[in-house]
């Protein structure tokens, strides 16, 4: 018994968070434009759905929330009540409600109190509308209006379906059927009504009159594919019988709006664990692979050759595969940001439009679960002490509303995730005298710091330039936070600033931190790794033009500005610092990270290889300039060179 609604509660679990978010998304559209009604449809339909499942939970609590949410928005619907602030906050409000009772009553215990939220519904039911007479729908939320569905083409079925006589919650296997069905298709009517089998007053079979351009054998196979039916039965019709037609007339074709479905996707959850465990598997193989092609030339063995050709390949697509089950889309980070900023914007009393770009840009799980807190530290800057209340907007010549987006983009083997605002932008000079005054840096150092550099001290621990506090406090609140976030995870953090424009923080993350490309080079008998995305081109000596700044080597850019230069050996102490040229046997490798260039000189190239990185032990925490290790495939151990502190070490 206890599996079976373990079971069933996995189902409504992850249904309801689908739309308690599509809720949540419907409200604050219906905020930005109280006139298109269309997302009206939207919250009801899921407040609907959410009570349905609930009830066949038995989770009275959230059936009662979310059936007072359902009648507040019929009220909308029919538009005896006006769209307002008062009423989006009240709604927003419930649906925090909704979220913490099904945390609530999903662990079986009755500790959430939501009693004030379910009378402000009532009272603002009544005193603007009355309890609704909604039409009959069906548990997927579409009414189910003969007019309506009979607008749509296909033919006209009458689907019986029996669950099986064990079965433990009829009405949440009902629920699962008729949802089904309605992504074939159109579900007119049901028999029992849609009431009647949420609350399983029905023996063990139902019918349901669907409309849908499938066939039988598609419609039965599709239903049967759920567990616990014992029987499927379609039957073509001509016309829907008369007891079940519905009881008033359809609305006119002007009204009806198409409701958009919440789509249906053919999943498996598979634990974060299980996934943790095949990236690993698949790292080790890829080791093995690498190992393989070496005794592959040793021995010179064309059949094991062709053989390990196969072998790459489809070790390859395996690794592809089972890297793409770990990627996410951001948009499952960024949807709850709308809200926040929305509530923060409200609290602090100004006008801000927030926009997001990139939502199917995909990171994998385990860079998007990190990164969702310095993304909410930069977002909360952004609102609080980018943007200037509407006020100053206006005598800046600005307009009331500032804006602040959240954009993703795709940029080789990372992805670039950009904060920007249209606010006051940061002051360089007195983000300088704060550092000067906390004993940071000294004076005299002013000329030896780029822009970039003083930005960048608002990410020491503790730093703020607000002038007074409020509850976001200053910029560098959270910023140290952020940037040792990202660093973890082997990207990097940029600011740019202009006063009085604005400021974009721009985070540059690995899209995953299991198997990377790197480029394999040599120093002092030994293999290192240097991460590809880091490496912006390869050169020899000849190739650039390098000269001595404040007696150190540079190389000259293309753009005319200078990287510093330094040696391998150098820094991994296998040669003592000499700041020399190098010779014409050596290489140069131009790295980049972020907004900053530096040229790496090497002894060798050995080549160009994916590597599986291995954490060090613990002991070697906090070790700069190595970010882990590989096993290379004559089995050899290479370190991987973290170019974010290989430039600090010995400096």
């Amino acid at each position: 018994m206890s599996d079976d609604m373990s079971a069933y509660k996995e189902v409504f679990l992850s249904e309801s968070a689908e739309y308690i978010q599509s809720i949540t998304d419907g409200l604050l559209a219906l905020e930005s434009d109280p006139h298109d009604l269309q997302p009206v449809e939207v919250v009801f339909r899921g407040a609907h759905s959410l009570k349905g499942m609930a009830a066949a939970m038995g989770y009275t609590g959230t059936t009662e929330l979310t059936h007072k949410m359902e009648s507040l928005m019929d009220t909308v619907r029919q538009k005896a009540q006006p769209i307002d602030s008062s009423l989006i906050d009240l709604m927003l409000r419930a649906v925090d409600g909704v979220r913490d009772l099904v945390a609530d009553e999903s662990s079986g215990t009755s500790s959430v109190d939501v009693s004030q939220i379910v009378e402000a519904l009532v009272a603002r039911t009544q005193v603007k509308g009355s309890e609704p007479g909604a039409a009959p729908t069906s548990p997927d939320g579409q009414e189910l209006v003969g007019g309506s569905a009979m607008a749509g083409g296909g033919s006209l079925f009458l689907v019986k379906v029996t669950l099986v006589e064990s079965c433990v919650l009829k009405a949440v296997r009902a629920y699962m059927a008729i949802k089904r069905l309605g992504h074939m298709g159109t579900v007119i009517e049901t028999h029992p009504s849609a009431a009647e089998i949420e609350d399983e007053e029905f023996d063990r079979s139902f019918e349901v009159v669907l409309r849908s351009k499938e066939g039988p054998e598609a419609i039965t196979s599709a239903v049967s594919a759920i567990s616990e039916m014992e029987g499927v039965v379609v039957t073509p019709m001509e016309e829907p019988p008369a007891e079940m037609a519905p009881a008033h007339e359809p609305r006119s074709s002007e009204s009806r709006r198409s409701i958009p479905k919440i789509a249906e996707t053919q999943t498996v959850r598979i634990s974060i664990g299980h996934l943790d465990s095949m990236v690993n598997l698949v790292g080790e193989l890829v080791i093995i692979r690498s190992r393989l092609d070496k005794i592959a030339r040793d021995v010179d063995s064309s059949d094991l050759r062709e053989t390990l050709g196969v072998l790459e390949q489809v070790s390859a697509d395996l690794q592809h595969e089972v890297m793409q089950t770990r990627m996410v889309p951001v948009g499952n980070i960024f949807n709850r940001f709308p809200r926040m900023v929305r509530d923060l914007a409200h609290d602090l009393g100004k006008d801000v439009a927030f926009e997001m770009e990139g939502l199917d840009i995909e990171l994998d799980r385990t860079v998007l679960d990190e990164i969702g807190d310095p993304i909410v530290h930069l977002l909360r800057n952004s609102a609080d002490h980018g943007i200037e209340p509407p006020q100053d907007r206006k005598a800046a010549g600005k307009p009331e509303r500032g804006t602040v987006r959240l954009v993703a983009q795709r940029e080789r083997e990372q992805v670039r995730i950009v904060v920007s605002d249209d606010g006051r932008g940061m002051d360089v000079e007195r983000i300088w005298q704060k550092a000067v005054e906390r004993g940071m840096v000294s004076p005299e150092e002013r000329d030896s710091y780029t822009q970039q550099d003083v930005l960048l001290l608002t990410c020491s621990p503790g730093f703020s330039t607000a002038q007074a506090a409020t509850k976001v406090s200053g910029r560098g609140v959270g910023m140290d936070v952020v940037k040792g976030k990202i660093e973890y995870l082997g990207g990097t953090l940029v600011i740019r600033s202009h006063p009085g424009e604005g400021t974009q923080m721009v985070l540059s993350l690995p899209l995953t931190l299991a198997i990377i490309q790197a480029l394999l080079v040599a120093s002092s008998g030994q293999v290192f790794a240097i991460p590809l995305s880091a490496v912006s081109e390869v050169l020899s000596p000849s190739e650039v033009r390098t000269k001595t700044v404040d007696g150190s080597p540079v190389v000259v850019l293309r753009n005319g500005s200078v990287a510093p230069m330094h040696v391998l050996d150098e820094i991994i102490g296998a040669s003592p610092r000499s700041k020399r040229q190098p010779s014409p046997e050596e290489h140069i490798v131009m790295m980049e990270m972020g907004d900053e260039a530096n040229a790496l000189v090497v002894e060798r190239l050995v080549g160009r290889q994916e590597v599986v990185i291995k954490p060090l032990s613990p002991l070697f925490k906090g070790l700069r300039g190595i970010g882990g290790a590989t096993v290379l495939g004559d089995g050899r151990v290479a370190l991987i060179l973290d170019p974010r502190t290989l430039f600090d070490m010995g400096a």
